[in-house]
């Protein structure tokens, strides 16, 4: 076991046995004072339920509002702003909404989106703004994919939402392909670390043949890099 994965383990751990009401929805109202949210056109949001109230928000508030696919598999749907009505937005911000409400969104349109603010969840945030997620990588790729195929906007946030006791006092280890948040939300009030998003690329060498045929986006890159 990797120290990340020791790591990981113990905040789970204790993550569980302090498990209490979240209160995401004032974290979404919070989230809707920072600057970075009202200036963004274009949010990036994870699918899970801490972000669910941020998704409708976001909506509901006239922004196009990217989302991956299950697993990342299809890559990203869109669901552009103010082209679901209201009564519908809480269900088009799910999984079994977005083939419905949403656009699968091929590679080349991805230029297209620029994307200004991306929101996600995690086990812990530090001091630094590294970010320790579940351990399945997906929104880490979700930024690389989108900075591959030139889908972000020049100077985009990364904010996670977290409790107060997800806030790490020590520096949590980090991948070199792991995104730094440049802030984070709570149900309590956002601390911004002050930097700037830095994107990673995609790191080939560390995707199996299968990994990369199971995701549509990262398959169609590799194969169009090796016909060039």
């Amino acid at each position: 076991m990797t120290e990340k994965e020791s790591v990981r383990r113990e905040w789970q751990s204790r993550l569980a046995a302090g498990a209490a009401a979240a209160g995401w929805g004032r974290a979404a109202e919070l989230l809707r004072r920072q600057p970075s949210y009202q200036e963004a056109a274009t949010v990036f949001a994870a699918p899970g339920e801490p972000l669910r109230q941020a998704r409708i928000n976001c909506l509901a508030d006239g922004k196009n509002l990217v989302m991956p696919a299950p697993s990342l598999r299809e890559g990203f749907y869109l669901l552009p702003a103010r082209t679901i009505s209201f009564k519908d937005i809480a269900a088009a911000v799910t999984f079994k909404g977005l083939p419905r409400y949403g656009r699968l969104l091929k590679n080349e349109a991805i230029g297209d989106l620029s994307v200004d603010l991306l929101l996600t969840d995690a086990v812990a945030v530090d001091a630094e703004g590294g970010r320790l997620g579940d351990g399945r990588g997906f929104f880490d790729l979700c930024c690389a994919l989108l900075h591959e195929l030139a889908g972000l906007a020049e100077n985009p946030a990364a904010l996670a939402f977290i409790r107060e006791d997800q806030v790490s006092a020590n520096l949590l280890p980090q991948d070199r392909w792991d995104i730094k948040m440049t802030g984070v939300v709570t149900p309590v009030g956002t601390r911004m670390f002050g930097s700037r998003l830095q994107p990673a690329p995609v790191f080939w060498d560390q995707l199996t043949r299968d990994q990369i045929k199971r995701i549509d986006p990262l398959w169609k890159i590799r194969s169009a890099n090796k016909r060039s």
